[in-house]
């Protein structure tokens, strides 16, 4: 299993036993404190030091696999992507890539791509005057009772979001004036509670609750294939690390 990423959790205490892999799953367990009703243990897993993906030489297309869980307010799962080198709240140095957020229960999946307008360096302490993001939406009604899949694809013109295969949008980078960076992005797969967007947590947020992971896969497209899958193969990486 990846390390634990201890910022990733918001509210609660990130715990490794919070993250475990059982039945064949990744199960990532939100739930309060057995005697502080106001306390919250959950869990978040990074691929951060062990392996990471750049468009820099080819495409890649990233997917998640996963059942989420019952979204209750304060309740906040998350498939998202950090450059390797480095990241803060306040900066966002190179990008941050969500997957996908929810943060309610009508089943609302986000997909968002932040970066800075003045990036690199520069607007450092400045979030709100620089933050700039693209983003879509699409709703999942079984999120909680099925499996479905949750996927990125970044080449160096373009970011293009899709659930179970079906775009919910594609951004370019000319278009959007932003800059596709060719850092390596690393994969982190959360659980938070609280925090600025879902807000805190009621007495009626229901837990615990538990975010299921079936698989995660990571493939490339070579610009010169022309296979019928459109070039894309498994990525050597992701064999190298087939337990998260």
């Amino acid at each position: 299993m990846a390390g634990l990423n201890v910022t990733a959790c918001r509210s609660a205490a990130c715990r490794e036993e919070n993250a475990q892999v059982a039945g064949g799953f990744l199960r990532i367990l939100s739930e309060r404190d057995g005697q502080d009703a106001t306390r919250y243990y959950s869990a978040a897993v990074t691929t951060k030091d062990r392996v990471a993906w750049s468009s820099a030489q080819q495409p890649f297309r990233l997917c998640v696999r996963a059942q989420l869980p019952l979204n209750s307010k304060g309740v906040w799962p998350a498939h998202w992507m950090l450059p390797q080198n480095g990241y803060s709240d306040r900066c966002l140095d190179e990008g941050e890539m969500d997957i996908t957020e929810m943060v309610s229960s009508d089943g609302l999946a986000y997909n968002t791509y932040h970066w800075m307008s003045s990036w690199p360096g520069a607007h450092c302490g400045k979030f709100e005057e620089f933050h700039k993001s693209v983003a879509s939406s699409h709703k999942v009604p079984s999120y909680n009772t099925e499996f479905h899949e949750y996927a990125v694809e970044r080449s160096s013109s373009r970011i293009t979001f899709a659930i179970d295969g079906h775009v919910t949008g594609s951004f370019s980078a000319e278009r959007n004036n932003f800059v596709v960076s060719e850092t390596p992005f690393f994969l982190i797969l959360n659980t938070a509670i609280g925090g600025g967007w879902p807000g805190a947590p009621s007495a009626e947020t229901q837990m615990p609750v538990e975010h299921l992971i079936d698989w995660v896969r990571v493939v490339r497209k070579s610009e010169a294939s022309t296979v019928a899958n459109g070039g894309f193969q498994v990525s050597s990486e992701i064999r190298r690390h087939t337990a998260l």
